[in-house]
């Protein structure tokens, strides 16, 4: 039986054998045949599906769109599978914008933040004419309405 042994399979994809064997178990691609000594053992097949996934995951789709893509990929017509992968890209493109625009906001707060806080003490202990404030009186760094650093940083 010809093939690639599943370090080799990783050697030629640039994925972690423990993600080719977890994209096995979850399905995005066929379980490998055995050989007689027990490796799976890979064709051309699963490397270009693996190149395909490893891309999908390089734009940061999620493994339910990598696997509507794969179906989509393998079972439709060009024309339909670009129509989807489109779809999902400008959705996945938002998205970014969205995190980026986001990130952008935190970071004008945090710079915020730093400035005040870099203002001589006023001594004694911390109160709300302090630029401890920032953080804990009225100047506390607030999130847009819907919107949490770390819902942004947890996408």
């Amino acid at each position: 039986m010809g093939g690639l042994r599943i370090s080799e399979m990783a050697e030629r994809t640039g994925l972690p054998a423990s993600t080719i064997r977890y994209y096995e178990s979850a399905g995005l691609i066929e379980p490998a045949e055995r050989g007689s000594n027990g490796y799976r053992m890979y064709g051309d097949v699963e490397v270009e599906r693996l190149s395909f996934i490893a891309g999908a995951k390089r734009l940061n789709l999620g493994l339910t769109e990598v696997r509507h893509l794969v179906a989509a990929r393998e079972s439709d017509l060009c024309e339909h599978v670009q129509r989807d992968m489109r779809a999902v890209v400008a959705t996945r493109l938002a998205e970014t914008r969205a995190q980026i625009a986001e990130l952008v906001r935190l970071s004008d707060e945090l710079q915020r933040a730093e400035d005040r806080l870099s203002q001589p003490a006023t001594g004694g202990v911390c109160s709300d004419a302090c630029a401890c404030s920032v953080i804990t009186g009225d100047e506390a760094l607030q999130p847009p309405a819907g919107a949490t650093v770390l819902s942004v940083l947890n996408r």
